[in-house]
């Protein structure tokens, strides 16, 4: 997730020094901290999902855009971390921020060619062809919105009260100094405080707009997660993580989405630091790695020759009891690099698929028709459609 994120680590050096360890190390050590997947975080996510029923109840009847409502309240859960405040849904600095997030990961998959045809990079520059100047544009934009957070938090900081991860980081900014090798430096703070906003907001927006628009697609998947939450929760009591053990089909039902969907076709780019062996194959020092987990995810050696299908029961047990993954499911990564968002991703998108279902269905507007065909960004991006809600009684 850390590694070259940053100009810090290019013009050090530091690079060499594998400074994503320690500041893997720090972002884990904080986000505990800071109740990051305990029942603070998930207080805070049930304050912001009623509050995103309450703008879908006034929506109630007519088409609505859930991807743009969703983007809004998502990103708050993880501004409450990373920034220590929310923003409300109507607010400007709010939706241009939104935006700004959308266009990051729109353009960054566009421009992604380069990695696989570098020689032709120069010519595409020279002529100002593609997306890079968008995307470049963008990138600043939310360093520029991290930047000035980083001067209020500075200007506000109590080392004694520590409010989110950046009044964190400039504790320990303060404390290590003196350090000339310290990777605790001001650069680093805008852009992991980028990554975890922009990343942590795009993903679960991304995962639960898809589990959406498959809903309408398949009524049947609807019906089903409604079933069990009826039966588990209810219609009144608001859903909990723990409700989770109890909804084996919920669960296996947003697994596979991200397993069909394939929500991060494309891992991030990683580095070898020196010459290595792996199942047999030899990669040589200062080699690009790039793991594809779409080619794992559609596998048929390793689902079976419906993996074009978007099936949950492929992780449930026979029964239909109990979730079932295979080591070989990977949406998060695997080993040390593994996302650090998983348990936060996984709350996120049960209790929201759970709290707009238990409250409504969803259904396609007159003469339109859902279309699952998506496009190619840092997050593979389903198409915007408008939904219509209809309460449930």
């Amino acid at each position: 997730m850390f590694t070259g994120c940053s100009t810090y680590w290019k013009n050090t050096g530091a690079f060499n020094d594998m400074p994503w360890k320690e500041q893997r190390r720090f972002t884990l050590h904080m986000l505990r901290d800071l109740g990051f997947g305990k029942t603070r975080m998930e207080q805070h996510m049930k304050e912001e999902i009623l509050e995103l029923m309450n703008i879908l109840v006034k929506n109630e009847g007519k088409p609505v855009s859930l991807s743009d409502l969703l983007a809004s309240s998502m990103s708050n859960n993880v501004a409450s971390l990373v920034f220590g405040k929310r923003m409300e849904f109507n607010d400007p600095q709010r939706q241009k921020l939104n935006r700004t997030i959308g266009d990051v990961g729109r353009f960054a998959g566009v421009v992604a060619w380069h990695i696989y045809f570098p020689w032709l990079k120069t010519f595409f520059d020279t002529f100002n062809i593609g997306n890079k100047g968008k995307l470049l544009r963008s990138l600043m934009a939310m360093k520029e919105f991290c930047r000035k957070e980083i001067e209020s938090h500075e200007s506000t900081l109590d080392p004694n009260n520590i409010r989110d991860f950046m009044d964190g980081f400039i504790v320990e900014m303060q404390k290590k100094k003196n350090d000339p090798n310290t990777t605790f430096q001001k650069e680093v703070l805008v852009d992991l405080s980028r990554l975890l906003f922009g990343a942590g907001s795009e993903t679960v927006r991304v995962t639960l707009d898809w589990m959406l628009l498959t809903c309408v697609s398949r009524p049947e998947v609807q019906k089903r997660i409604q079933a069990e939450i009826d039966k588990v929760i209810g219609q009144e009591r608001f859903p909990t993580w723990q409700d989770h053990v109890n909804m084996p089909f919920t669960e296996a039902a947003l697994t596979e989405i991200m397993r069909w969907k394939s929500i991060v076709p494309l891992n991030v780019m990683h580095y070898t630091l020196r010459d290595t062996e792996l199942n047999g194959f030899f990669i040589p020092k200062h080699t690009h790695v790039l793991s594809i987990l779409w080619a794992v995810n559609y596998n048929e050696k390793l689902w079976g020759s419906d993996v074009n299908e978007y099936k949950p029961e492929r992780f449930l047990s026979d029964d239909g009891k109990k979730v079932v993954k295979p080591e070989y499911t990977i949406t998060f990564s695997v080993g040390k690099r593994a996302c650090p968002g998983k348990i936060l991703a996984e709350i996120e998108t049960f209790l929201y698929l759970v709290a707009i279902l238990q409250k409504f269905e969803l259904s396609v507007p007159p003469g339109e028709k859902i279309s699952l065909v998506g496009k190619l960004g840092t997050t593979l991006q389903p198409p915007k459609q408008d939904l219509c809600l209809k309460l449930r009684h």
